[in-house]
């Protein structure tokens, strides 16, 4: 079952549909970012996202990358979980942590995933 959601929310990953489908997009926007996912739960991914190669760009399902200015292109590990809110029924946190790796590149990625 879903874990209770603990500390800050983000109010751009509060969400009241259904986690099955919640969960089903979050893994489509992963997988179109080229990101790498390893399931951990039902609801709960650990995902990486490759160091930025120097030369070739991989193929068509290459990670996503931002401007050098605001994304290093280092590896990245972060989990994502969907969380319910206590107290409010329906009502669900897309929980985003990061493990490892630069901090301006997880924050874009982050904010990726988010909108």
């Amino acid at each position: 079952m879903l874990r209770v959601h603990h500390g800050a929310v983000d109010q751009a990953t509060i969400t009241s549909g259904s986690p099955p489908e919640v969960f089903a997009h979050v893994t489509r926007v992963l997988l179109g970012m080229g990101i790498q996912v390893q399931t951990e739960s039902a609801f709960k991914y650990r995902c990486i996202r490759h160091k930025r190669r120097k030369t070739g760009t991989g193929g068509a399902s290459s990670p996503l990358y931002g401007d050098r200015t605001a994304d290093q292109g280092d590896e990245v590990r972060f989990s994502v979980e969907l969380t319910r809110i206590d107290r409010l029924e329906d009502t669900y946190s897309l929980d985003i942590r990061r493990l490892k790796g630069n901090l301006r590149s997880y924050k874009f990625l982050y904010d990726t995933l988010r909108e």
